[in-house]
């Protein structure tokens, strides 16, 4: 049987215990506000009692183990929800940008300013002899000149945003894949004992988390306690090392502009492929969303550019061209067919006409110049007309004898080369306002009669104003307002699916993080009461050490 001192042994593991159990108690009250911190409990285990003839005879308890209370199925959950939450929010930072660009709805958007620039040319046709009618035409069409290209530049400065913010990602996942590699070997380490290292597999998930918001990642645990990390599929962290990234400028991305990066693994040089997380929000929002309405802007801006510049350039103003003017658009060689010479606008078969004056107004020469669609080169126009092709790819015309203007084009080329349009550039970002046309507003064309003294004319004023309600985009499906009216609902319409999307995936991650902190938060009102219970337990395991004292005092002095 058992004796005196066994129940010394006895009392004293329960205070033993106790007083770890009081520690662990204590530590999970300190770190209740520490973020990522999963509370402690201390696993007891019996002692291996004694036997004897009529059963075993208890000998205590001891501490099994402290274990963290942490349920991985949730943590698991979690990280593949969060970021799918983190790319929503970031895409709904730049839609509410977006929105804000183009200031809709109002009279200061660019829906606002092509109705004001349609009306002027409405009212142009009316009195196409009045200057400040034609003022106001050429200030109408300033004014929406300078919202396209404010339109556009603020729409490359959110491009340049998410840029800078997929920059701004990449140290920082290298700094987690390493911070967790990092720890994976202090955790192998400290658990070679078999004993878990709950505080670091605590600071681990914390990365992990962290990582999971800015990456897609899957994530599986080795038995020696290492967690090896994968993105789509590649490793980024395994056992004790991890593999860098890098953010590489690419101008393949974009032709026009040479910042763009793409994310790339230092170790192979392979891309950095992500589908979720915050750098999966910014990437689709600088190469996908922003560059298709970008590209919608421009579609606009090029069908006014053309359309008005077709009907402009085959147009005559209340007087003609008396100096040398220059087309706008280069071509990449003048000896190739103007085809493929790199013109922005369609081309077509057919020909157009130049039309030289006298002093007195009266016709001096026509010269009709044929366009073959696929064979004419500018050289073969210039030598038509008696012009000059400069180094840059441009064709200058000058007049021969007083004055001269175009008529007749039923080809597009006057359009394309940029000569003779109200117009310059060919999209968003380059439209301009033909500055001869500023300084002479006489220049702005109204008729299609190629008699000077035909100033009343306004068919051509009257077909400029009529390309307002022309299906010129959508493949012949839309008009301009029509078109611009689509993109702005298409925005609207994004945003408000995107921000329901981060409600929806906010109340997932919401819900896995509440239920994640029911299991492992810390609860100061459980703490206390298990203080209490643990106080008790040793206070009672105390008592026993004393009684069991004056028991063996007792025996002591009978046996004195």
């Amino acid at each position: 049987m058992g004796t005196l001192f066994s129940a010394f042994g006895i009392a004293r593991s329960g205070l033993q215990a106790a007083q770890v159990q009081l520690d662990i108690a204590g530590h999970n009250i300190a770190n209740v506000n520490k973020e990522g911190f999963s509370r402690q409990r201390v696993e007891l285990l019996s002692n291996t009692p004694l036997e004897k003839p009529f059963g075993n005879i208890g000998r205590g308890v001891r501490v099994a183990t402290i274990t963290r209370i942490r349920e991985a199925f949730l943590d698991a959950v979690y990280r593949d929800q969060v970021g799918g939450l983190r790319s929503a929010e970031i895409q709904a930072e730049f839609y509410t940008q977006i929105e804000n660009v183009f200031l809709e709805p109002g009279p200061n958007g660019i829906g606002g300013r092509i109705n004001n620039f349609f009306d002027s040319l409405h009212e142009f046709s009316n009195n196409v002899e009045e200057a400040p009618v034609r003022q106001s035409v050429i200030n109408s069409s300033e004014a929406l000149v300078a919202l396209f290209r404010e339109t556009s530049d603020r729409l490359t400065s959110l491009r340049t945003n998410a840029n800078e913010e997929v920059l701004n990602f990449v140290p920082e996942i290298n700094a987690i894949a390493q911070r967790i590699s990092e720890l994976n070997e202090l955790i192998s380490k400290s658990e070679l004992t078999g004993k878990p290292a709950n505080d670091l597999r605590d600071d681990r998930d914390l990365q992990i988390d962290r990582l999971a918001e800015l990456v897609n990642i899957f994530t599986r645990e080795r038995d020696d306690g290492r967690i090896e990390i994968l993105v789509s599929g590649a490793e980024l962290v395994s056992a004790t090392t991890f593999r860098a990234v890098e953010a590489i400028r690419v101008p393949a991305l974009d032709p026009e502009r040479n910042d763009l990066v793409e994310v790339r693994f230092v170790d192979t040089g392979e891309p950095f492929v992500v589908l979720d997380g915050e750098l999966a929000g910014a990437l689709k929002m600088r190469d996908q969303a922003i560059v298709d309405i970008d590209a919608r802007v421009d579609q606009i801006a090029a069908t006014i550019i053309e359309q008005i510049n077709r009907i402009h350039s085959s147009g005559n103003g209340i007087r003609d061209y008396s100096a040398t003017i220059s087309s706008t658009n280069a071509v990449t060689n003048p000896a190739i067919a103007l085809s493929t010479a790199g013109l922005p606008f369609a081309l077509a078969t057919g020909s157009f006409d130049l039309i030289q004056y006298d002093g007195a107004g009266a016709i001096v020469s026509t010269v009709t110049v044929a366009y073959t669609d696929g064979v004419t080169t500018l050289n073969d126009i210039a030598a038509a007309i008696g012009g000059t092709v400069t180094a840059g790819g441009l064709l200058e015309v000058s007049p021969t004898v007083n004055s001269f203007t175009f008529a007749n084009d039923t080809t597009g080329v006057l359009a394309s080369l940029g000569i003779g349009g109200l117009f310059t550039g060919t999209d968003a970002r380059t439209m301009g306002v033909n500055q001869d046309i500023v300084n002479t507003p006489n220049l702005l064309a109204s008729a299609l009669s190629i008699n000077p003294l035909d100033t009343g004319d306004n068919r051509v004023a009257l077909a400029m104003a009529d390309i307002r309600d022309g299906l010129f985009l959508d493949s012949g499906a839309a008009s301009i307002n029509d078109f611009y009216e689509s993109t702005i609902v298409g925005i609207g319409v994004n945003a408000r699916s995107n921000l329901e999307n981060v409600e929806i995936e906010r109340s997932f991650v919401e819900s896995f993080q509440r239920r994640r902190q029911e299991v492992s938060g810390v609860s100061l009102d459980e703490e206390v009461t298990f203080l209490l219970q643990f106080q008790r337990a040793f206070e009672a395991s105390a008592r026993v050490v004393t009684v069991t004292d004056r028991m063996l005092d007792s025996l002591l002095a009978m046996a004195r």
